[in-house]
């Protein structure tokens, strides 16, 4: 069975971020490896192994910077204040 790539978390990210690189491959992206596969998918799989293929889970900064100001507004003065 194929094994996880140490920075990613789970199979289903690495099947998403791997069809994402096969469709660049296919619109005529060069390949990052050289490897014997002439399949799109398994280029893409090899490349994510071999941490070839940049990604970055979209809408975590925005998140975090509302997360921070909810945060911030929970804050209310007491009556001590």
């Amino acid at each position: 069975m194929y094994e996880l790539p140490p920075n990613i978390e789970s199979k289903f990210r690495l099947v998403h971020i791997a069809a994402r690189r096969a469709e660049q491959l296919m619109q005529g992206a060069r390949k990052r490896v050289e490897t014997t596969h002439t399949k799109a998918a398994r280029v893409a799989l090899d490349e994510v192994h071999a941490d070839l293929v940049r990604w970055q889970i979209a809408g975590t900064e925005a998140i975090e910077t509302d997360a921070e100001s909810a945060s911030s507004a929970d804050l209310l003065p007491t009556a001590a204040d």
